[in-house]
């Protein structure tokens, strides 16, 4: 396992958590995860805070400038890169 394989996974990661990935991407991303801790932390962390985001911004409990950040970031994340 070298770098490149954690630079790899990092990369695919906001994917994975999306469940945008093939069956075969995402077995490659878990077998990474479950053999690289560090790579592991940083999934663990992005997986708990998309979570939270989840459930503690897009409701109507909160801020209206939030809600509105974070429709503006699922937007973004949909449209194709230019």
């Amino acid at each position: 396992m070298g770098h490149s394989d954690c630079d790899e996974t990092m990369g695919r990661l906001s994917l994975y958590l999306d469940r945008e990935l093939s069956e075969e991407e995402v077995g490659e991303v878990m077998i990474h995860l479950h053999s690289c801790p560090p790579c592991e932390q940083v999934f663990d962390f992005q997986a708990e805070l998309k979570r939270l985001v989840r459930k503690e911004c897009c409701t109507d409990d909160a801020p209206a400038r939030l809600r509105a950040w974070v429709r503006k970031l699922a937007v973004e994340k949909t449209e194709p890169a230019r």
